[in-house]
């Protein structure tokens, strides 16, 4: 998640930025028509799915690789936007396993935060906390929820990719006020919002609420 003058800060140092708003140096396009066309899907059903409407785009991040969601509305939409770096899009898309599932793993997180600030969720997951990681671990229940939600959609969705692309991006920086967690915490959260999606069927609302209780435990 990105404040303001961080999200500022990433975006200045875009070196290879098409500018689309004003000042504003993002990147329309993955390159690639047939899989933005396909991500487009895959970001439709997350709008549905979390209720927020976000503008997403890409960013260079050379030498940086990574995804992040700010309040920011850079791009006329109501609910912030999310930023996805094209090196970081790369090395998801060279997974040998369901490419495209790794790519909609980190949507569907950057989303679940989308939702926080939606939902004002931050000083909740925070609160007396040195880190982030609640809110990281908040985040990775709600893309286990929509993967439960998917694969209830259709029955042979690899959902169990989520888990394994947030067990490696875990980390052991418990000193870092941006911890995440460990990739244990972060796969067991995936496992738990799946399990609300798929095995329990509770409503978003309810499943918000499930995932904080869930990681203030953590």
């Amino acid at each position: 998640m990105l404040d303001d003058d961080e999200a500022d800060q990433l975006l200045a140092k875009s070196t290879k930025p098409q500018a689309i708003h004003g000042n504003e140096r993002i990147i329309a396009s993955s390159g690639d028509r047939q899989f933005d066309q396909a991500l487009a899907q895959t970001l439709s059903r997350l709008t549905d799915t979390f209720h927020v409407l976000p503008g997403f785009a890409y960013y260079d991040d050379t030498g940086s690789p990574n995804a992040y969601a700010t309040k920011r509305t850079w791009l006329a939409r109501a609910d912030g936007t999310v930023f996805f770096g094209r090196e970081y899009l790369a090395k998801a898309r060279a997974q040998p396993e369901a490419p495209e599932v790794v790519v909609a793993s980190t949507c569907a997180h950057e989303y679940g935060h989308i939702l926080q600030y939606k939902m004002n969720l931050r000083p909740v997951l925070t609160a007396g906390q040195p880190n982030t990681k609640r809110l990281e671990l908040h985040a990775d229940f709600l893309a286990g929820y929509f993967a439960g939600l998917s694969k209830l959609r259709k029955r042979d969705y690899p959902a169990a990719v989520f888990a394994t692309d947030h067990f490696e991006s875990g980390d052991f920086n418990f000193r870092s006020p941006t911890h995440h967690g460990t990739p244990t915490q972060r796969a067991a959260s995936v496992v738990r919002g799946f399990e609300v999606a798929y095995r329990e069927r509770h409503a978003l609302a309810e499943a918000v609420q499930i995932g904080i209780r869930y990681v203030s435990t953590q």
